[in-house]
């Protein structure tokens, strides 16, 4: 019995600190990511690198409209409506489900890293039926290169 108890405690501290890749960690307040269903769909695809997860958020006119957690190595496609978005990158190690974070969107908004945090941030960028993919490791004469940002502006 003391071990089964001892096992439970490890796992459940263990899974606060990790997120499955395309989960919605702030859905309490930026809700489920829907798939686009419309006329006119286009694709923002994420591709990390395999040594660092990220939250991916993803905003037009200012609002978050999807986010996602992609884990190191993977990658995460977000289906939009045809529009203007600007993608903000989160980076950091040791996913806290418990997190506090400031929103101006939200009152309660939970989940974050806990150490090595940073924030870029893209150009905005205007889709109509197309795909736009980003792939985050470092490169040598590469065609994208984010802006530091923070998290006030992404959130």
């Amino acid at each position: 019995m003391t071990k089964l108890i001892t096992l439970a405690l490890i796992l459940f501290s263990l899974s606060s600190y990790s997120q499955y890749n395309g989960a919605t960690p702030w859905e309490n307040c930026y809700g489920k990511n829907a798939s686009c269903e419309y006329v006119g769909c286009s694709d923002i695809r994420v591709n990390t690198s395999s040594n660092s997860s990220i939250v991916a958020i993803v905003k037009k006119y200012g609002k978050v409209v999807k986010h996602a957690y992609i884990s190191a190595g993977s990658s995460y496609t977000f289906q939009v409506p045809d529009g203007t978005y600007q993608v903000f990158f989160y980076y950091g190690s040791e996913w806290d489900r418990n997190k506090s974070m400031n929103s101006k969107d939200c009152y309660t908004l939970r989940g974050g890293f806990t150490s090595k945090e940073s924030v870029s941030k893209t150009e905005r960028i205007t889709l109509k039926g197309q795909i736009m993919t980003y792939t985050l490791t470092y490169t040598t004469y590469g065609n994208f290169s984010p802006k530091s940002s923070s998290l006030e502006e992404a959130l």
